[in-house]
């Protein structure tokens, strides 16, 4: 038997069932939370110079906005497609002995870390584009 008629029997012989009970347990994308603490290791990499910090700030945004957005979009696909949205190598190799169900499992899970990681970073720089902000004069 070849490697992808391996996969494709462990695909075939996953329970639908389960696959549904693991893919209906998790959360839509925008119930997802951000993660409640942000390791400083995890803040984006800003200059300490104020004024460069606030203008490396848009930037940064669009970029952690951008990441937040490819991994919903993966969520979603992991959640539509299901075993379909994994690879060869998850079914056969990472997860052939746990199944293709745990595999499913764990990709939701991870992607769910990452969705909750990229809204708390976001929450942090759109707090410091908050702090950094030049205060408005008034005119009159």
């Amino acid at each position: 038997m070849s490697f992808e008629s391996d996969v494709a029997q462990l695909r075939a012989n996953a329970n639908p069932h389960h696959i549904d009970q693991i893919t209906l347990a998790f959360p839509a994308p925008d119930d997802i939370e951000p993660w409640h603490q942000l390791n400083a290791l995890l803040w984006p990499d800003l200059s300490e110079n104020e004024n460069s910090r606030r203008a490396q700030l848009p930037a940064a945004l669009d970029e952690y906005q951008d990441e937040l957005r490819r991994y919903i979009r993966r969520y979603d696909d992991l959640r539509a497609r299901r075993l379909d949205a994994l690879s060869n190598y998850d079914i056969g190799i990472a997860y052939r002995v746990s199944g293709p169900e745990v595999g499913l499992a764990d990709a939701l899970r991870a992607v769910v870390s990452h969705i909750g990681r990229c809204r708390a970073q976001i929450g942090w720089l759109l707090g410091e584009q908050k702090r950094l902000a030049v205060p408005q004069l008034a005119l009159f």
